[in-house]
């Protein structure tokens, strides 16, 4: 996400001789959360900018950099912007470093003291602009509890998120974005209840069936199949910000062992029964990973097609039909 330019502080900022400089650090951990609201920024962001500009007030300082990681997990110690804002203060001369919540900076004990030992290297003073923690014994109490306590939501968060996937698998349901040739589809039952359910997608569940029944046969490699299916129109399903492309030959071969086409979930190594409409016979499914299997022993040389040419349609040739 591209951060907005702007400046940080207010006009009527205090000007002072020896003015306290002061850095923000701002984060959402998912992108629903960065764009929710139809802004670019959504409404978190712009929400822990006015606290933290409410806090460098309170501390008689001007925030002179801001730094925001939009859809970064704090379970992951690398986010650009939290590098980036440590290697500023190593360079630049700046007393606080201010944060919304000890959780925005890290969800883990061993990050939460690494990035507060970086910071402290040098000389920056790590602030909250809504929890009581300083550099005193107790305000240092008060940081390694709401560290600890941060560290259990998002281990107990992970836990619970699996235990739904795996009830929902379990159930037949679909986890995530269903794969490609499905449309993840938002229905509601006879009492007006939301569901969530996957179908058929109208345009491309047709060039699926046709792919796994083509390769079935032994006439194609994943290279020529791929090369078919592009002429035949198959593209990705589009997104609000990637536009629908010619499938990648990673895809085309994901597509070919993915069990979800019989109808089929996994999830943690186990498979269920799905809720979803099949798009390929048990049989047709399981010939294909044969057929994969001895390419991958023959190095997959792609024997002859039996697709006609264009050419030879033009001319009306009697050559089979491979659709």
């Amino acid at each position: 996400m591209t951060r907005p330019q702007h400046n940080p502080t207010t006009p009527d900022a205090p000007k002072q001789e020896n003015t306290v400089l002061a850095v923000s650090y701002l984060r959402v951990s998912t992108k629903e959360q960065a764009e929710k609201g139809g802004t670019e920024e959504g409404f978190s962001i712009p929400a822990q900018r006015q606290a933290n500009l409410r806090k460098a007030r309170e501390l008689d300082a001007i925030i002179v950099e801001e730094f925001v990681d939009a859809g970064e997990s704090a379970r992951k110690a690398d986010r650009p912007e939290l590098l980036r804002m440590i290697e500023y203060v190593r360079k630049n001369h700046v007393a606080y470093c201010i944060v919304h919540k000890i959780d925005r900076l890290a969800r883990n004990r061993a990050d939460d003291v690494t990035i507060h030992l970086a910071l402290k290297e040098a000389g920056v003073i790590l602030v909250s602009a809504t929890e009581n923690i300083d550099e005193t014994p107790s305000g240092m109490l008060v940081h390694g509890i709401m560290s600890t306590i941060a560290e259990f939501y998002s281990r107990n968060l992970a836990n619970e998120v699996a235990k739904g996937m795996s009830q929902k698998a379990k159930a037949g349901g679909t986890n995530g974005k269903a794969p490609i040739g499905y449309l993840n589809v938002t229905k509601r039952d006879e009492l007006g209840r939301e569901m969530r359910v996957v179908e058929p997608d109208p345009d491309r569940a047709v060039l699926v069936k046709w792919a796994f029944e083509a390769y079935a046969t032994g006439n194609y490699s994943t290279i020529t199949l791929r090369e078919e299916l592009i002429d035949r129109g198959l593209t990705t399903t589009p997104t609000p910000k990637r536009p629908a492309r010619p499938p990648a030959l990673s895809t085309v071969h994901r597509m070919l062992t993915n069990p979800y086409y019989k109808g089929q979930v996994s999830f943690r190594g186990a498979s269920y029964d799905g809720l979803h409409e099949p798009l390929v016979a048990t049989e047709v499914w399981y010939r294909v990973q044969a057929v994969l299997n001895a390419h991958q022993v023959s190095g997959e040389r792609p024997k002859p097609t039996t697709t006609i040419s264009k050419a030879a349609c033009t001319a009306g040739s009697a050559a089979p039909d491979s659709s």
